[in-house]
């Protein structure tokens, strides 16, 4: 499975369209559209230092949200604005506008995320290609785009599902100083494991 995210950003207007779409290759299996957004996320944490904070924080904030009200809250990110110094202007990463197809977009960035299983460990990693160009802003959004992209193509229920797991890769973490190379599919992993063992009591904070 692959997930396409088609990025137009205008930084003259700070402003962005995207569009998401689903391929399917060894499976269409749409249960497995949760693990590669979270892979996704954790993959942008472990990429990119400057926003990691930031981005752990935001998702941190409206996963645990939406797990104590079982997904009803929806993945309502606030404004992101970036300071970009040097007497430029600040630049804006997040919201975007989603849009229905591609086709709606005249010269998007693409980042393709493949979702890979590893048999013999259990595990699940990603591949991700990321276009050439506006990375500063184009690597935070994206998942941002893809939880957002997700949740707004599900229910209560599947909106929960997705808060627990992407809440449990943070509480892998602790904390995003703790984030590290090639630690995606450990966090991943132990998100899944937590969820299995029906152990997990709704975050206080």
């Amino acid at each position: 499975m692959r997930a396409d995210l088609f990025m137009e950003y205008h930084p003259l207007t700070s402003t962005g369209e995207a569009a998401v779409q689903w391929v399917p290759l060894g499976s269409d299996d749409p249960n497995l559209r949760p693990f590669l957004v979270a892979l996704l996320y954790a993959r942008i944490l472990v990429a990119h230092a400057e926003t990691r904070t930031k981005l752990f924080e935001l998702v941190d904030m409206i996963s645990k949200q939406n797990v104590r009200d079982e997904g009803h809250t929806g993945f309502l990110f606030p404004e992101w604005i970036l300071p970009v110094g040097f007497g430029a202007p600040e630049q804006r990463i997040w919201p975007w506008v989603l849009v229905d197809s591609p086709r709606a977009l005249s010269k998007p960035k693409v980042y393709n995320a493949t979702l890979q299983a590893f048999p013999e460990s259990r595990y699940f990693g990603i591949n991700l290609k990321m276009a050439f160009g506006q990375e500063r802003i184009l690597a935070p959004a994206s998942p941002l785009i893809a939880i957002t992209s997700y949740a707004e193509s599900t229910d209560q229920e599947g909106r929960c599902e997705l808060a627990v797991l992407l809440w449990q890769v943070n509480e892998f973490y602790g904390s995003p100083d703790r984030v590290r190379i090639g630690s995606e599919s450990k966090a991943l992993a132990a998100a899944t494991t937590a969820i299995k063992s029906g152990d997990l009591r709704a975050p206080k904070n």
